[in-house]
């Protein structure tokens, strides 16, 4: 199954809730650190083999999520491992988006509207599972 990890602070989760059921219609296995809860395990290992088993890495750059160290470190060792990125970033944030990241195109994160921000990502991730050969071959 075709796997993406969701960079995200815990405060935008009622936007991650919906973009996860956005990759689960897409047959896409969505990886959200607090969603597979683990007592006892170590936080960073579990989230470091969640970015490791994954194909790409859904950054959400909120005002939340660039004041976040976990996404900081997040995006550092994607990039370390060469994972692709559709980061979501909301405007406000722009010119802190991190170095790893910064020159990519995004997809626009509009706080009033994110339904309009959640079809812009299914397109994208549906035309990445039907485009792109190295995404393909992890479905």
């Amino acid at each position: 199954m075709c796997r993406v990890f969701i960079s995200h602070s815990e405060k935008d989760n009622q936007f991650v809730k919906y973009l996860s059921t956005i990759c689960f219609l897409l047959d896409i296995d969505c990886k959200v650190a607090e969603y597979e809860l683990q007592a006892g395990t170590d936080l960073w290992e579990k989230i470091q083999n969640m970015i490791e088993t994954s194909y790409v890495i859904i950054p959400v750059l909120t005002v939340n999520g660039v004041q976040s160290e976990w996404v900081k470190k997040e995006i550092v060792m994607a990039k370390t491992l060469g994972k692709k990125f559709i980061p979501i970033v909301q405007d406000v944030v722009k010119d802190s988006i991190p170095d790893e990241i910064k020159g990519l195109e995004y997809i626009p994160y509009n706080s009033d509207n994110p339904t309009e921000t959640l079809l812009r990502i299914a397109l994208r991730l549906k035309d990445m599972k039907r485009n792109d050969i190295g995404f393909a071959t992890h479905c």
